[in-house]
């Protein structure tokens, strides 16, 4: 087993829980996206200078007029690209989340046990210690061992995509 496997396996699991966040505030984003209105891209189209100084109220350039005449194109792409961003990262964060839930459950009960309470839960040692019911040299070996499981899933798979 690769060390670097080992390594990636422990930050996916002390990950788990902002993953699982991250993901719900995704699923939020996509749900009521923060779009660009009509009016915002006129208002930072007619307000703003090219070199970031801004303008008097009554000036307008041609310049200007010309982009204000696309602002709808303009603001639809802004929108668009917003989603796909959130989208692709959404997938990806659900892939890795998947992946290690699907391995997480082919862990035999006491290693799903305490990964559900010192990753999941995010119990300190002393409690999960008292959840399963063992000695703190128990509980380290146990999650060395669990650790090890999920390190090999890892490099299976890994092994058999070369």
């Amino acid at each position: 087993m690769a060390v670097e496997t080992r390594t990636y396996v422990i930050s996916l699991l002390e990950s788990y829980h902002n993953r699982t966040n991250q993901i719900a505030l995704l699923h939020y984003e996509l749900e009521h996206p923060a779009n660009v209105s009509s009016e915002e891209m006129i208002g930072a189209m007619s307000l703003s200078h090219g070199d970031g100084a801004s303008r008097s109220k009554g000036h307008v350039s041609n310049k200007t007029l010309y982009i204000a005449l696309n602002y709808r194109e303009k603001a639809e792409s802004l929108n668009l690209n917003t989603v796909d961003e959130i989208s692709t990262q959404l997938v990806e964060l659900e892939q890795i989340q998947a992946r290690l839930d699907h391995c997480i459950s082919l862990l035999d009960r006491r290693q799903k046990k305490l990964v559900q309470a010192l990753y999941i839960d995010r119990l300190s040692m002393k409690e999960t210690e008292k959840v399963l019911g063992r000695s703190a040299k128990t509980v380290r070996k146990l999650r060395d061992d669990t650790v090890d499981a999920l390190a090999r899933m890892y490099d299976f798979v890994k092994d058999k995509r070369r």
